[in-house]
């Protein structure tokens, strides 16, 4: 048997596991079994045994439902490849474009404010940090193991040239997380938890990935509820929040939005196979008051340049007075595909 046929044999199986890149999978778990990068796998070349008999072991495990970035130690997102293992939930490669719209919103400014709620292995994070330097970013997450992920990823990236970022082990909705920045934020992301309770999933997500970051009460929306306040709360007017809801939502989002006169401008934003995935909604000026969120509005002109901390290392943050940081899940959007199954769950890694 060939290489080619032997990664070809595992595609039906990685298939039937509910993988949605199986061919992709298959090349990339026989690419991790002999030690070699996909681009140099020569398919009409002969395995050795002991690559073959590896690169069996890793699909089953595939096949099982072990998320891919599980095997391999690591998550391509948006450019980084970020260590991720049991406990993170695995940032998607092919939806490393939800943090355009931020990058977007912060062009003109300088020394922009950014915080990320649920930042699990801290994908969005270091993502906007690496493309905007002079960004002060924050990035809040309540799980333990997450934020050891977190911590390991902003190192690296620290390491690799990035500007630190402000890591803190706290609550994302509690009402007192960040009060620091209250009303001076220019963008918000989060990638909460968005799944019902017993909403049945495939094992990737309801067996191997954490379910912290999967499940949000009944309705899915505990935490996303919980980010909306504290964004609210975070963003000057004018500021940006994307938020992810997946599909499972995409009916519920504008409506919870309709009724919220603290934002505006919402747009709704379906992944690539047409799901619905994320919004963005502008926080608005208040008609009462300098800041409807009870805040205080630190107003920046454009041009004004803000010091920010020194760069160079990660800057830790000791925990809020409510530690724990949870996640969202729920939405509605436009009627988009709607799956037979909840496909994409907040964490749904896709290879």
């Amino acid at each position: 048997m060939t290489i080619g046929a032997l990664i070809d044999s595992a595609v039906g199986p990685i298939a039937e596991g509910l993988s949605p890149t199986p061919h992709r999978d298959a090349e990339e778990l026989y690419a991790l079994a002999a030690g070699i990068a996909v681009a140099d796998i020569d398919r009409d070349g002969e395995p050795d045994e002991k690559t073959a008999d590896e690169f069996r072991r890793l699909t089953g495990a595939r096949v099982s439902g072990v998320p891919m970035a599980y095997l391999t130690g690591v998550a391509p997102f948006a450019g980084l490849e970020l260590r991720v293992g049991a406990g993170v939930f695995v940032p998607r490669r092919d939806f490393g474009d939800v943090v355009e719209p931020a990058v977007a919103h912060l062009a003109g400014s300088t020394a922009p404010v950014v915080v990320d709620l649920c930042t699990g292995a801290g994908a969005h994070a270091l993502a906007i940090a690496h493309r905007r330097p002079d960004a002060e970013v924050h990035a809040v997450e309540i799980d333990e193991q997450a934020y050891g992920f977190a911590e390991r990823n902003a190192a690296d990236r620290v390491a690799a040239g990035d500007t630190g970022i402000n890591l803190h082990r706290g609550d994302v909705t509690s009402p007192g997380v960040l009060a620091e920045l209250a009303g001076s934020v220019d963008v918000v992301v989060s990638n909460p938890p968005f799944v019902p309770e017993r909403t049945p999933l495939p094992p990737e997500f309801g067996v191997h990935q954490p379910s912290i970051a999967i499940f949000a009460g009944a309705d899915g929306l505990r935490v996303i509820r919980g980010v909306i306040e504290t964004a609210a709360r975070l963003l000057r007017p004018g500021g940006l929040l994307v938020l992810e809801h997946g599909h499972l939502h995409g009916e519920t989002m504008p409506a919870l939005f309709a009724a919220d006169d603290r934002f505006a401008d919402l747009g709704l934003h379906a992944d690539q196979f047409g799901y619905p995935l994320y919004l963005v909604a502008t926080r608005a000026w208040s008609r009462a008051g300098p800041f409807a969120g009870g805040g205080r509005l630190r107003s920046r002109p454009p041009g004004d340049v803000r010091r920010r901390p020194a760069g160079g290392t990660v800057r830790r943050r000791s925990p809020s007075a409510d530690p724990g940081v949870r996640r969202p899940g729920s939405a509605t959007a436009r009627p988009l595909r709607r799956p037979a199954w909840p496909r994409r769950p907040r964490c749904a890694p896709d290879g």
